[in-house]
């Protein structure tokens, strides 16, 4: 097993696999010194870019996945390249030894796909990638926890809303979200992580402030906390069984099946939602004629 050291971790290359394992330092990123290690299967790799770059900015190594296989893909503005674990930079003095590693690494993807007898499963490629749950990630406005199965979002920090810490925090079921965004900060703007949850549609105009499907990051704090959770949450969803009765979570907990109260305290959350604009007047009807049906 061959080794590549860049400025912030470890490559260790072999025929199957890049086991990558990320430096503790305090100039690392927080996303690496979060994500501590992680494994990438040479089956999964579409493209391996290297860079020479310069004596000033080094050389940089890239993977690119096959579809489905990296949930930080999606993640960050349109056409930007979130910060990934799947890059590794280093010094121009070992440009040589760095450029070297990426040929042996093409040349290994090559042989996977030409020996590869049975498909590989892109989903279990993914949560290779991310946090493991129980996971929680805090930013200056709150902060959210992931145990396997249910989203917590919950607005205790100092620069949390009247509006949300009023409202202190929401639960959602893993099997009811659709997928998690993650938005960087741009300029004086906020970074934040939002949870979109199946069949809710949240108004452009909402804002942040009386956003309860969000949590906000201010600058730098939490902004690469919240990446690491949205990629996490989308590379856990694909394994949850969407539940084919009641809406989500809204209020701390789908309602048992045999809940009358519990699902008449839903039904009354989807109403507080649907005058706040959070729901549509369809989207709300067809929520509360499925909890009047469980009744």
């Amino acid at each position: 097993m061959e080794e590549l050291r860049g400025h912030h971790g470890t490559w260790r290359i072999d025929d199957e696999t890049v086991r990558i394992r990320f430096d503790s330092g305090r100039k690392v990123p927080t996303l690496f010194k979060s994500l501590g290690s992680c494994t990438v299967p040479m089956a999964a790799v579409r493209e391996v870019e290297f860079d020479q770059g310069d004596r000033k900015h080094g050389w940089r190594l890239r993977l690119r996945l096959a579809d489905g296989s990296d949930p930080y893909a999606t993640l960050g503005a349109p056409g930007s390249d979130a910060l990934t674990p799947l890059l590794l930079t280093g010094p121009h003095d070992n440009e040589l030894v760095a450029e070297y590693h990426s040929d042996q690494i093409a040349s290994s993807v090559r042989y996977a796909r030409g020996t590869l007898t049975d498909e590989i499963d892109h989903r279990e490629v993914a949560r290779g990638l991310v946090g493991k749950p129980p996971l929680q990630v805090r930013t200056a406005e709150g902060s959210a926890s992931f145990d396997g199965a249910r989203v917590r979002l919950q607005w205790d920090g100092w620069l949390a809303s009247t509006a949300k810490d009023k409202e202190k925090s929401r639960t959602f079921q893993l099997s009811e979200i659709q997928a998690a965004e993650w938005h960087p900060p741009v300029d004086v703007t906020e970074g934040y992580l939002r949870i979109v949850l199946r069949g809710v549609t949240v108004p452009e105009a909402s804002k942040i402030d009386h956003d309860f499907f969000s949590l906000a990051s201010h600058g730098s704090k939490g902004s690469e906390e919240t990446l690491l959770m949205a990629a996490t949450l989308n590379a856990h969803i694909p394994f949850a069984a969407p539940q084919g009765a009641g809406p989500a979570a809204l209020g701390g907990g789908a309602p048992p099946d045999d809940g009358s109260e519990a699902i008449i305290a839903t039904i009354r959350e989807l109403g507080r939602l649907h005058s706040e604009g959070l729901l549509t007047d369809e989207e709300f009807s067809a929520k509360k004629a499925q909890l009047l049906d469980r009744l």
